[in-house]
């Protein structure tokens, strides 16, 4: 059925979002300076101005050249897609909310940079301690940010908003959580499931927290906020399974891809879907990537043949069709959401990632 456009949709104006957060980022930090040391706040700063964070958009020259706030522009279309038809409009009441999960956001990242020895340009700066001092303040002030929302305003609707990012922070730790343990298993002892199971409580729970609490601050009932929570977790499956594959991608494979932006999951020994698939191959003879695993020291082997066994097992074919699971239950989601809430799926589909290119064969 073909989303519909109710008359009083008018899409959200990107930069007039990411200004709106912006002043409301710089009214959070401003409240915390009679508390915390200006160096404590100038490295919050720091972390929420990140490429693709809110803080990082210059607001001079051409507006149409600001980039989408991903995080925010989560919460705000969830809000709209949640709202009754004439309530739309009222998007900007979701501020509040899109700033506390942007900073909430800035928390997790920094938080990954220092598990996964990601390069990051604050812990080379700063060093990891300040860097994990910094991101546990961000996490008490994104809760904090939802509460006194919720007091100058008296909403019940961001205490609720205020629950479902706490829910989301607990999930998205144990996923954390799982993902280390699992490093330390042994080469065939996680299973595809537990992966799956994995991903979605990492990258999974936290698009579908944002696109929970933009409902929950539209006041939506029940059966909204669920539907955008299920199509949140399949967005944030697609994203994540996305970013795995490219992870494992032969450089061959990769065209004009810079091979310094791929990040190392082999050589850490992670365990996302095409791995934990190549892992898991039942031939008789063992691949490469399986005697890589069962070895002591894995940096004696050499990491282009390791994806090379991925892309050989049929790991990477494997998280394509996983990937479009979740993009054809995302789909489903949407039409359900588009019969208790007309143009909910035109609303949203900023949020859709585009069709993925066919695998590369064998």
């Amino acid at each position: 059925m073909p989303p519909s456009s109710p008359d009083d949709y008018t899409p959200i104006d990107t930069f007039a979002l990411t200004k709106a957060v912006y002043e409301e980022l710089k009214s959070i930090l401003l409240g915390y300076s009679g508390v915390v040391p200006a160096t404590l706040i100038e490295m919050g700063k720091a972390a929420l101005s990140t490429p693709g964070k809110v803080m990082s958009s210059p607001f001079e020259g051409d507006p149409s050249q600001v980039r989408a706030p991903r995080w925010p522009l989560s919460v705000a279309l969830s809000y709209q897609a949640a709202s009754e038809p004439g309530g739309r409009e009222n998007w900007t009441r979701a501020v509040p909310a899109a700033a506390a999960v942007e900073i909430a956001m800035a928390a997790a990242d920094l938080l990954d940079e220092v598990t996964d020895h990601d390069p990051s340009p604050i812990i080379e700066r700063y060093g990891p301690g300040q860097a994990l001092n910094t991101a546990n303040l961000m996490l008490v002030m994104a809760q904090q940010a939802l509460l006194h929302d919720a007091l100058r305003n008296g909403g019940e609707h961001a205490l609720t908003a205020l629950d479902a990012l706490q829910n989301m922070l607990v999930e998205a730790a144990v996923g954390q959580h799982l993902d280390m343990l699992y490093e330390r298993m042994g080469s065939a002892e996680v299973t595809v499931e537990m992966s799956n199971n994995m991903t979605q409580m990492k990258a999974g729970a936290l698009i579908s927290g944002a696109c929970r609490i933009g409902a929950l601050t539209a006041g939506a009932p029940v059966g909204v906020v669920e539907l955008l929570a299920r199509f949140g977790r399949e967005i944030g499956g697609i994203a994540q399974l996305e970013n795995d594959l490219r992870d494992v991608l032969p450089h061959s494979a990769l065209g004009g891809a810079s091979h310094a932006q791929q990040k190392t999951d082999l050589l850490l020994r992670k365990r996302t879907l095409p791995i934990v698939f190549t892992l898991n191959d039942d031939s008789e003879e063992l691949n490469t990537l399986q005697r890589a695993y069962s070895s002591d020291d894995i940096s004696d082997f050499d990491e282009e043949r390791l994806r090379e066994a991925v892309l050989a097992a049929g790991g990477i074919q494997f998280g394509e069709l996983i990937l479009n699971v979740h993009r054809e239950n995302a789909l489903s989601v949407l039409a359900e959401l588009e019969a208790l809430r007309p143009g909910a799926a035109t609303i949203l589909s900023p949020l859709v990632p585009k069709a993925p290119e066919a695998p590369p064969e064998k």
